[in-house]
């Protein structure tokens, strides 16, 4: 008798647990606007496209913003927003035919090698490795596709763009300095060069087509948490391809200009794929 009661009881908890879910689940469902905060983490794989700069391992992407999805029907909505990428782009210089890279700078500012010549002050960096501290305000632009609500969780698909605009970019690089202001006659000496600024170095605006997957748990009224894993393929230059005034605006060249006249002188040049983790609270 005790555990027929018992489980009766058992049943109407449950029931009651149910009903309660369904109406959490049924309050978000009918929402046409859903907005709240969201932060990742990602690791960025840089595809080069240039032998004399290398991709030196994974570097990584920290988001923080706002996203709100639009609702057109309970299984089909757009998701958008504003979010903060911080990123870590890593590189070294390769010994592509036997020859090192590097560049002038004066000061903290790495110096075209046009600006270069008519700077008595500037003076010269052999690279090895190089650090890029780069931050973009970012706007995607996904379609999602949900299933409904079993019970409080559901589950999605998103597919479409990260467009991002570059705020700020600062360089970290380790190498040599030579001494003497443009001079290869002084030995080098090892060193760092730190919050270094080159204009003109990143490109303004990247884009990347993303997959994503992932689901919604409506814990408390039309609150959600959600997680999803996305893998994002990037289509645009991350550098600028300065080709102007027969090259002179590069900012980097190889180590054979000391009055011969043989060097090559290039940018960066790279491609971004990225794999992402995203957590978000939408109300």
């Amino acid at each position: 008798m005790k555990s027929t009661k018992s489980m009766k009881k058992i049943i109407y908890s449950v029931f009651a647990i149910g009903i309660t879910l369904s109406t959490f689940a049924q309050e978000a469902a009918d929402k046409k606007v859903q907005a709240g905060l969201v932060g990742s983490f990602g690791m960025n794989f840089q595809k080069m496209g240039t032998k004399r700069i290398l991709a030196d391992g994974i570097g990584t992407d920290l988001t923080v913003g706002a996203n709100a999805v639009f609702n057109f029907s309970e299984t089909i909505g757009l998701c958008t927003g504003l979010e903060f990428d911080f990123e870590t782009l890593n590189y070294k210089a390769s010994d592509y035919e036997g020859k090192n890279s590097y560049y002038y700078y004066n000061d903290t500012e790495i110096l075209s090698l046009t600006d270069a010549e008519s700077d008595p002050n500037a003076k010269l960096f052999m690279l090895d490795t190089r650090q890029q501290k780069v931050v973009y305000l970012t706007v995607p632009t996904m379609l999602i596709f949900r299933t409904k609500f079993f019970g409080y969780m559901r589950y999605f698909g998103k597919f479409g763009l990260r467009n991002s605009f570059l705020l700020t970019s600062k360089i970290n690089d380790d190498g040599y300095n030579f001494p003497i202001a443009q001079s290869f006659i002084e030995t080098p000496v090892a060193g760092e060069n730190l919050n270094m600024k080159a204009g003109g170095d990143m490109f303004f605006f990247k884009s990347a087509f993303g997959l994503c997957g992932g689901a919604e748990w409506n814990f408390s009224g039309s609150t959600s948490l959600v997680g999803e894993i996305g893998y994002y393929y990037g289509f645009t230059p991350l550098h600028t391809d300065k080709n102007t005034d027969k090259g002179n605006n590069f900012l980097l060249a190889t180590d054979d200009n000391n009055g011969t006249g043989n060097d090559v002188r290039f940018n960066n040049k790279a491609t971004q794929s990225q794999f992402m983790i995203k957590v978000s609270i939408l109300f």
